[in-house]
């Protein structure tokens, strides 16, 4: 019996994945389409060839999956909010996952960026800074934690899958 099945091993890959695309956008405040083709490609091939995406979404919760990260991220890039990097990232998600992990993902990761911005201005506030001097809280970094906690969550509901 061997140590670890495929299964595990394309967790243990999918999370180092993630760590590396949520790395790249807390240090460069950029996350590199070379993180990003290569899991959206990899995404599509599996969903072809299975059937079902790599998390185990059918097909139809992958397109569901996809309207609604371009739903949810492409208001906030036209409007300066997020940059072109969070909209893929969500987008190959999408692809990973379903609707249901796209929508969990972005939930969490708005979460944590909210608590983020409030335990930033609470700081500044303390020590006497100015709260406007703040840089933004990367996007992008709190999507990939969204995907890392949604992994584990557990099964989708019904309608969902």
């Amino acid at each position: 019996m061997p140590f670890l099945n495929a299964g595990v091993v394309f967790e243990i890959s999918l999370g180092v994945w993630a760590l590396a695309v949520a790395s790249s956008d807390w240090r460069q405040r950029r996350i590199p389409n070379a993180l990003l083709a290569p899991a959206a490609a990899l995404a599509l091939l599996v969903l072809l060839i299975q059937g079902a995406s790599p998390l185990g979404a059918s097909g139809m919760a992958v397109a569901k999956g996809a309207g609604l990260a371009l739903l949810l991220t492409l208001p906030g890039y036209l409007f300066r909010a997020l940059g072109a990097g969070d909209v893929k990232l969500l987008f190959v998600i999408a692809l990973l996952g379903g609707v249901w992990i796209t929508f969990g993902s972005f939930a969490i990761g708005a979460l944590l960026t909210a608590a983020g911005g409030l335990l930033d201005l609470k700081v500044r506030s303390l020590l006497g800074l100015d709260p406007k001097q703040g840089r933004h809280l990367p996007f992008g970094s709190a999507l990939a934690v969204g995907l890392l906690i949604m992994m584990f969550a557990g099964d989708a509901p019904p309608g969902w899958r």
